[in-house]
């Protein structure tokens, strides 16, 4: 192959510098060209991502004032509400009548004192009862609770022993045997019905026993739940009087306190000694209470406590 000459060798080298510039010049153009973009590219993101900040900050400010607004209304309303309510009942009128108020409140001492004295002149000007408006409210009390001349229990009775007994045989007596069913020669009364009367005479609890009733025993027949005589229940005569001397009421007792004898055949006796007294001239028994029997009867809501002599 045929070597070139140095001229078009010169030719060829010139012409690959010039292609070697023009190549050169394209590069930083280039160059040129991306940094713009890139700044631009950069510069916008950079200011979108601020325009987004800044309306995220004005945001969250709105709602920091739109919930102040909210809570200093409430506030307001709340103090509205008090001040309200404390005008309502008056508040301000110690600070406002001052002088009005220390008026009042001399009138309500001086009121006071008035209603103390009006009180105290009233408890002077009552009256205790009289015993006979005692006896009117509480002397029927008595009337269910005896036992006869003839009865078992007198001794008992007339020395303040309340036995067990002794309530059953009063219970009995209270009752009409009129009114208790007869079994040809003997009375039955169910239990439950003689158990109520039980509790209203009595303040102690019931419990069923056989008991005797003058000369008739009363049985308590267990499958029956009823109680059986052994022979027709009828009144004995009772020759026992009694009058009232005193009726006491103490807190919610009632005590009365009775003057007791036997008459018969126009003779007062004592009722334990069986001694007559000698001077009785068919007039009040109360008027010898040194030589017959003072029993006291204790009730508490109308019922039977305690008897003592």
């Amino acid at each position: 192959m045929a070597r070139p000459k140095k001229e078009e060798t010169k030719k060829i080298e010139l012409k690959n510098k010039n292609i070697l510039l023009e190549e050169k010049i394209d590069v930083e153009s280039l160059r040129d060209e991306l940094k713009k973009y890139v700044d631009e590219t950069v510069n916008k993101t950079f200011i979108e991502e601020l325009e987004k900040t800044n309306k995220k900050i004005i945001r969250e400010k709105k709602r920091k004032i739109i919930w102040k607004n909210i809570i200093i209304i409430l506030l307001l309303l709340i103090i509205g509400f008090l001040l309200f309510v404390m005008y309502r009942n008056n508040y301000f009128d110690k600070f406002f009548n001052h002088d009005n108020e220390i008026e009042e409140k001399e009138k309500k001492e001086e009121t006071k004192e008035e209603e103390q004295e009006q009180k105290e002149e009233k408890k002077e000007e009552k009256k205790e009862p009289t015993l006979d408006e005692l006896k009117k409210e509480y002397g029927h009390l008595i009337d269910e609770y005896y036992v006869t001349d003839s009865s078992t229990y007198i001794s008992d009775f007339y020395n303040g022993k309340l036995t067990s007994d002794m309530k059953m045989y009063m219970t009995l007596n209270s009752f009409d045997f009129k009114s208790i069913p007869k079994e040809e020669d003997y009375n039955i009364i169910k239990e439950s019905t003689f158990k109520m009367m039980y509790e209203k005479l009595f303040d102690d609890s019931y419990e069923a026993k056989t008991f005797n009733y003058d000369d008739n025993k009363i049985r308590y027949v267990k499958q029956m739940e009823s109680y059986m005589s052994e022979k027709i229940l009828t009144k004995v005569e009772n020759n026992i009087i009694r009058e009232i001397k005193d009726i006491k009421v103490i807190d919610d007792k009632v005590m009365i306190v009775t003057v007791e004898g036997i008459l018969k055949n126009h003779s007062l006796y004592n009722v334990l000694t069986d001694e007559e007294v000698s001077d009785y001239k068919n007039d009040l028994i109360i008027n010898y209470e040194d030589e017959l029997n003072t029993m006291i009867y204790t009730f508490k809501d109308n019922k039977l406590v305690n008897i003592s002599k």
